[in-house]
């Protein structure tokens, strides 16, 4: 039975969880809980992600992310993908790590965004580890509140959404909503049962087609739904009419370093942002898949450390998102 497709939309919010196969206490060990969180911090890093509150539990994970120009299945596949293999190298194991793929749900309104990060702080106490979020020390409670330094959480974007500009008067909003929230009776709901999650035709799903059209972010800032679903040819022809490089140059056999710049760049938006496949742009470029693989490795090692370079990428694509003809990027 085939997949549900997933709507993404860039620059949204998202509570994001799932679980361990078989239920296993796999994050009760604390080498493997700071393995994931190492890795958190890398993908975040690298995919220009927001962690607005986050919870690891012994056998799942919660994140509250919000999204930059890199769509959320690639940090996803990245994220899980990672740590499935590292855990799996470390313990000489077989098999995979994850019960399922990941579970998302936009989130695309203050309230929500106020709900789903005082549930995903109050996990730990909803399971009966600890009486207070502050002792536990696997999630951003402690981070919020300055308990603790700031392992992955965005302190000042996740107070923002509590109405006080002096940030000792947000932290003290913040706590008085967690004091409230943890009296409410949905936070002993199931997942689907959430307040945020209910109108979800399926868990699968990021967010249903029919979302409202006025949604905004916590912090009053429209959803960017504007990007095109193009189909990698008009991609193509955008991309040569945003970068400058000529398609039919790209797809030749002659291996300038002005060339292999392009293809790269190429590879970057067409796979990284736009979410083909490899294959199908490396048919396009007449190219072998697993240099096209490779050319998106060294993007995203490029992106991570040259802030110019994730700049420009930025900039081709919203040149390529944009409805009038792409204006070319120099």
């Amino acid at each position: 039975m085939p997949r549900k497709p997933r709507l993404l939309v860039p620059g949204a919010i998202y509570h994001v969880y799932c679980r361990v196969a078989r239920g296993e206490f796999v994050f009760g060990d604390l080498v493997e809980a700071e393995a994931f969180i190492e890795t958190v911090h890398d993908v975040r890093d690298r995919d220009g992600l927001s962690i607005l509150a986050w919870a690891l539990m012994n056998s799942h994970y919660h994140l509250v992310i919000k999204t930059g120009s890199v769509p959320l299945w690639r940090s996803m596949a990245r994220l899980q993908g990672k740590v499935a293999r590292r855990h799996n190298r470390r313990r000489r194991y077989l098999g995979r790590l994850w019960q399922s793929r990941y579970k998302a749900r936009i989130i695309d309104s203050n309230q929500y965004f106020r709900q789903v990060v005082a549930y995903v702080h109050l996990n730990p106490v909803a399971a009966g580890l600890v009486s207070d979020p502050a002792k536990y020390i696997m999630s951003g409670h402690r981070e919020a509140i300055g308990r603790s330094r700031p392992m992955l959480l965005d302190v000042k974007s996740l107070l923002a959404a509590f109405g006080e500009p002096d940030q000792d008067r947000a932290r003290n909003a913040y706590l008085e909503w967690v004091r409230l929230v943890a009296e409410e009776r949905w936070l002993q709901n199931g997942i689907a049962d959430l307040p945020w999650w209910q109108d979800a035709r399926h868990t699968d799903g990021i967010v249903d087609a029919g979302r409202h059209d006025d949604a905004e972010t916590f912090d009053g800032k429209r959803l960017d739904d504007e990007r095109p679903l193009l189909e990698l040819d008009e991609l193509a022809i955008r991309f040569q009419q945003a970068s400058g490089y000529d398609l039919s140059r790209l797809a030749s056999r002659c291996r300038k370093d002005r060339l292999t710049e392009g293809r790269i760049e190429m590879t970057a938006i067409a796979v990284g942002r736009f979410g083909h496949r490899v294959s199908d742009v490396a048919n396009l470029l007449h190219k072998n898949p697993g240099t096209v693989s490779r050319w998106l490795t060294m993007a995203d090692k490029q992106s991570l450390e040259d802030g110019t370079y994730r700049r420009h990428l930025d900039d081709v694509d919203r040149a390529i998102s944009a409805p009038a003809r792409p204006k070319v990027i120099k």
